[in-house]
């Protein structure tokens, strides 16, 4: 068995643990047999914590000669091939709960054999038995199972019982590990995303453009968790204070210092802060560095690998200046980003219903329009059909707009949709509306956008010729010579407004990104510097994880 190959992955996952297996640590840098109960420096035992399912009450057996309320364990035999086939017999044995009724609950998913516990602890002499003093490595695996037919060893046990969750929290040989048992039984996305990161993750020095809101806080404590993570160049036009401060008071680097344009007129600078680090990765949202990839890459030479970009937007910008100096992934056109982009749409949608209800404007008895027929627009236009409103889109890929058109929507020009439409959602990317086009708004009307102002919209202009004023909480109108029109959130993604909920899906595209981080340095010297995507193999994978880990309380096959 490869006992030591398995605890240098417990002591990765758990390293606060360290100082507590000093004679475990020791015993396997040697030669003998560490699951040889003959061994009695101190031997490797197995044991499994069997929780019901459907009513979390945990099964413990009274163990004949300590009289204790104990989790079903013991020695390792000759015939057990891994110490999960060794918790397998015990159970059995001791319990008779079948293993076709047990489902392991493992604490990495990529390594089964990782337990989730491991207790060294003194075993007493035994005259009778001949064996002396001695310590038992019990390494602890967690099984549920829905099944209740126990039958005990009369030899093993007195007695069987099955203890409700808040009675095993509190008993004092369990107390330390209750805690680990919940997480496992009860996931967290953090959870999920360090499933997704390997052995030489922490490694990769990373710094990541992103969001600071509620939903990213798991991601970005994830990416100082599981890699080097130089920083955080937030999106200025998305961040939330509390997260902010809570992320800052938990010592996650944020680097205010940098900015999309200080990056693009400065690059040196930039590549000046991270020559101090190897194995550079840049995680990418919206392009951010897609002007500066060269300098980048000239003055940080072998240092930096990849990029990993998040968006369509940022996709078509690094499309036009990939040059073959270095390796990128996008995740913008996977499939695991279409649940968290339609439900994007429905959150822009509603929000902007939110914001405009303010001022007794209700969207149903609007005309809707919908520039950029992308996986957002289609959802906007999908909320909005489902309030009763047939939107217009204007759409320049013909797929897309046919797809518009079997919709149900209006396709049309940009032109006429400005003219004709009461409230209007762009959702390109590409700067859609300048001055020009401004002026052709029908009066009145409302502008939201699913990304910041300075991706949506050109309004370098806007100021000199409109007279703007607040007339609500985030709604500006712009005014001038009898044209009006309103800009909602300053022209940034409305939906940040209201914490852009868009439920566990975001976690499939957050997973990618850090899946995206280790294949990129895994594969950094094979095949053509392009961009490159993940393989539906991989992205199935990540599904099913994801599954496992976020939505298993569903029970979701």
């Amino acid at each position: 068995m490869q006992i030591k190959a398995i605890f240098d992955k417990y002591a990765k996952l758990y390293p606060s643990e360290i100082d507590d297996f000093k004679l475990l640590s020791e015993q396997l840098k040697q030669s003998d047999d560490i699951t040889s109960r003959k061994n009695f420096v101190g031997h490797v035992t197995a044991s499994a914590f069997v929780i019901n399912e459907h009513t979390k009450h945990v099964l413990l057996l009274e163990h004949k000669t300590l009289a204790k309320l104990l989790q079903p364990g013991g020695h390792v035999e000759p015939d057990d091939k891994t110490l999960i086939d060794a918790t397998l017999r015990e159970i059995e044995e001791e319990t008779g709960l079948q293993p076709s009724t047990l489902v392991l609950r493992a604490v990495t998913p990529r390594d089964q054999h990782v337990p989730f516990d491991i207790d060294t602890h003194f075993i007493p002499e035994n005259p009778k038995k001949g064996e002396p003093g001695h310590y038992h490595h019990d390494f602890r695996y967690v099984y549920t199972t829905k099944s209740s037919n126990v039958e005990i060893d009369p030899s093993e046990s007195n007695n069987y019982k099955w203890v409700d969750w808040d009675h095993f929290s509190d008993i004092p040989n369990f107390v330390h590990i209750a805690d680990k048992i919940d997480s496992i039984l009860e996931p967290s996305p953090r959870d999920f995303f360090r499933s997704l990161a390997n052995d030489e993750s922490k490694d990769i020095s990373v710094v990541a453009v992103s969001h600071i809101i509620p939903s990213s806080e798991a991601y970005i404590r994830s990416l100082h968790e599981n890699f080097n993570l130089v920083g955080i160049v937030p999106k200025p036009k998305s961040i939330n204070k509390n997260t902010l401060k809570v992320l800052k008071s938990e010592g996650v680097p944020i680097l205010d210092q940098f900015t999309r344009e200080n990056i693009f007129e400065h690059p040196e600078e930039f590549a000046d802060f991270l020559k101090s680090h190897d194995k550079i990765c840049l995680v990418d949202i919206g392009g951010y560095f897609s002007d500066s990839m060269d300098k980048l890459k000239e003055k940080l030479g072998s240092k930096f690998f990849g990029v990993v970009e998040d968006t369509e937007n940022g996709h078509q910008k690094y499309e036009k200046r990939l040059t073959g100096k270095y390796n990128m992934i996008s995740v913008a056109r996977s499939p695991l980003k279409d649940f968290e982009d339609q439900l994007v749409g429905h959150s822009v949608a509603h929000a902007t219903e939110t914001v405009l209800r303010q001022i007794n404007t209700i969207i149903t008895y609007r005309n809707c329009g919908i520039i950029g027929y992308g996986k957002i627009g289609r959802g906007i236009a999908e909320y909005l059909q489902q309030r009763g409103i047939k939107p217009r889109v204007s759409e320049i890929n013909a797929m897309r707009a046919i797809q518009a058109s079997c919709d149900g929507a209006i396709v049309c020009s940009t032109d006429e949709l400005l003219k004709k439409s009461d409230v209007i959602f762009c959702a390109t990317g590409t700067r859609a509306l300048d001055l020009l086009k401004l002026r052709d708004l029908k009066k009145g009307a409302f502008l939201a956008s699913v990304t910041s102002s300075d991706d949506e919209f050109d309004l370098k202009f806007v100021d000199s010729e409109y007279k703007k004023e607040n007339v609500a909480e985030h709604i500006t109108r712009y005014s001038k010579r009898g044209h009006t029109f309103h800009l909602l959130n300053d022209g940034n993604a409305i939906n940040f407004l209201y914490a852009a909920a868009v439920d566990k899906y975001i976690n499939l595209v957050q997973g990618e990104l850090i899946f995206s981080i280790t294949k990129l340095y895994e594969t950094k010297e094979k095949g053509t510097k392009t961009i490159r995507v993940n393989t539906p193999e991989e992205h199935e994978s990540i599904a099913r994880l994801w599954l496992d880990f976020v939505m298993r309380d569903n029970q979701i096959a």
